[in-house]
């Protein structure tokens, strides 16, 4: 496992820290970029000097000595990122959006200047390194634009219901003791024009590769990731033990802070995961339980085990009346758990919990003789970090308008016509 120091922190991670000197600038020749037209968007042109322009940009934000695979890697992404951002566009002046010069120079200028550099000498170590500022205005111009267009088609018609906040929460307290990690992904999907899995692994070995030599991570998870977190740069923010889908939980429980994983293969693509930063929780989920059980002495039983549990869960009303609400149905009997520390119950309850609200009943737990099912009759949780509803809530906002806008642009994609030269 390699290290890594995360160097930027800044939206979409344009820029961060210095630019190559020219002297080690990278040349792509003519050879790799013709004259003229580099492709087609619909009505609009990219030049092959915007792909040039686009493509320096990208390796000198990078901060490696390239080679001739990089480039071949960069010049794809650098038209990738050329096509998006013309779709992005067209897209906002269908809507009648402008964006003036100085919203693009005010981003520009906030990028510029929280890390220390003036815009004036920012522009005059872009222009020793044979890059135009017009680069940069362009990729913040769209970035501009697809953000007003997302908000504005999806911005109101995205709801998080209250039983996925609930759901969350439940996730939550269930791990509330579990440690806490910060971490960034970058993803690359196993698409057809990559060779599927096999150009997947390749791209992340890749990535891997770059980060060993010096490429800041969250630069290139905004360049190359396709997850939606790569307008962040690939930060995902604080999770806890066990929030992740399993492979990728199980590849940042092997991390130190500071460390990048080696390729997590998922099904439809390849995770590079990036411990940016990991505390021992001091949090702590009391749940106050109940449990309506079956007892039986032989596996036969089990039929009317689950019927007895089902019948006795469709008349429970509240953990007040537990007792009235079930009596009367055969082989159903109630115990008090009283309040126990999530710490101490076992991985198999806590797996229930995590999908029980307060006030219900959870699916049933077989043991060796009995037929179990857990009332939650309350939750509290005690210490730091613990997210409010309205923090939860706004975490589910952001993942589902970063989906909305990677959907939305995908279907642009598929609509337009493109042709590259």
């Amino acid at each position: 496992m390699q290290n890594l120091l995360p160097k930027i922190h800044i939206k979409a991670g344009l820029i961060g820290f210095a630019l190559l000197s020219s002297a080690l600038m990278p040349t792509i020749t003519a050879a790799q970029i013709s004259h003229g037209i580099a492709a087609v968007v619909n009505d609009d042109v990219i030049t092959s000097l915007d792909l040039r322009q686009r493509a320096l940009f990208m390796m000198a934000t990078q901060g490696v000595e390239p080679t001739e695979e990089s480039q071949k890697r960069i010049l794809a992404q650098a038209m990738k990122n050329l096509v998006d951002e013309k779709l992005q566009l067209q897209e906002s002046k269908k809507y009648d959006q402008t964006i003036s010069n100085e919203a693009v120079e005010q981003g520009i200028e906030t990028l510029i200047t929280r890390n220390g550099l003036s815009v004036e000498e920012f522009t005059s170590r872009l222009a020793g390194a044979g890059i135009s500022i017009s680069t940069l205005q362009d990729q913040v111009r769209s970035e501009i634009a697809w953000e007003r267009i997302i908000g504005g088609l999806y911005g109101s018609r995205i709801r998080i219901s209250d039983a996925q906040i609930d759901e969350t929460i439940n996730q939550i307290s269930a791990t509330a003791n579990k440690p806490n990690y910060r971490v960034a992904e970058l993803y690359i999907e196993a698409t057809p024009d990559i060779g599927g899995m096999e150009g997947a692994m390749q791209g992340a070995n890749a990535m891997i590769k770059q980060l060993e030599e010096g490429a800041p991570f969250r630069v290139l998870a905004q360049q190359f990731s396709s997850a939606p977190s790569a307008a962040k740069g690939g930060d995902i923010g604080w999770v806890r033990e066990g929030e992740l889908r399993e492979e990728i939980n199980a590849a940042i429980v092997n991390l130190e802070k500071g460390q990048i994983s080696p390729p997590v293969t998922v099904p439809g693509g390849v995770y590079v995961i990036a411990l940016i930063d990991k505390r021992v929780s001091t949090s702590e989920t009391f749940y106050t339980l109940k449990q309506i059980n079956y007892q039986y002495s032989d596996i036969s039983q089990m039929e009317a085990a689950n019927a007895a549990i089902k019948t006795a869960t469709n008349a429970f009303k509240s953990c007040d009346s537990i007792a009235s609400d079930i009596s009367g149905i055969d082989g159903i009997g109630n115990d008090t758990m009283g309040e126990i520390k999530a710490g101490d119950l076992t991985e198999d309850i806590l797996a229930l919990l995590s999908d029980t609200n307060i006030g219900d009943v959870s699916k049933p737990l077989t043991t060796s003789n009995a037929l179990i099912a857990i009332v939650v009759c309350d939750r509290k949780e005690k210490g730091s970090n613990i997210p409010t509803r309205d923090q939860v809530e706004n975490r589910l906002l952001s993942q589902q308008e970063a989906l909305a806008s990677k959907r939305h642009l995908r279907n642009l994609r598929r609509n337009a016509t493109i042709v590259t030269r």
